[in-house]
């Protein structure tokens, strides 16, 4: 699977409204689901991500290609340009790890961003796969992995979806209570770059 997303950062709120006109347009005419999630008690405040899960790359050219081609599409693009502050972050993702935990309804995503350090691409590829089953075996939600095809080389990612707040609370309160994950993400030194201002920590609430 592959996970297609289009970030923009709004500078207005009544933004949103023209927001999720797009997205119904997108997935009316893509044909595919297509949702709507805003960045939420993290840094980027009014930043907006369009998310779309694809089975192969050639339906999501057929699609792109129908939807950019829709003028519809394209005036609500148009219009929703002017509430555009720092222009348009395009990013392509390949699920590596569909995680096995409790799935359901996610009002909430938490995101962790890192990049493979240099000369550890293999020790951090079977890494991440680890980090990922321990953080479910803690937690009991299923939390995906994904690995990026564009932007920084080496970019991975850990997708763990949260039907609340206080599920999310739950979560990290399981996680830094437990020696053994603490340990393990310790263990994990080397793998990963080590400039703080790289590994990233977001949550996202859905927004439609």
């Amino acid at each position: 699977m592959y996970l297609f997303t289009r970030q923009a950062r709004l500078a207005v709120e009544d933004a949103l409204d023209c927001a999720t006109s797009i997205t119904a347009r997108a997935a009316k005419v893509s044909g595919n689901d297509v949702q709507l999630w805003a960045t939420t008690l993290s840094p980027g405040f009014g930043t907006v991500t369009w998310t779309s899960w694809w089975a192969d790359l050639g339906s999501m050219e057929s699609s792109l290609a129908k939807l950019f081609s829709d003028d519809k599409y394209i005036a609500l693009a148009g219009k929703g340009a002017q509430f555009i502050s720092e222009g348009i972050d395009d990013a392509l993702y390949q699920s590596v790890y569909d995680g096995v935990g409790e799935g359901g309804v996610a009002q909430y995503v938490g995101s962790v961003q890192a990049d493979c350090a240099s000369g550890s691409y293999e020790r951090a590829m079977t890494n991440v796969v680890e980090i990922a089953q321990k953080a479910e075996s803690i937690t009991g939600l299923s939390t995906l992995f994904i690995a990026g095809l564009t932007g920084k080389y080496g970019g991975v990612g850990w997708l763990t979806g949260y039907e609340s707040l206080a599920a999310f609370e739950t979560a990290q309160s399981k996680l830094n209570a437990d020696p053994s994950w603490l340990k393990f993400i310790d263990g994990a030194t080397g793998c990963y770059a080590q400039d703080v201002g790289v590994t990233q920590s977001s949550l996202y609430t859905k927004v439609a």
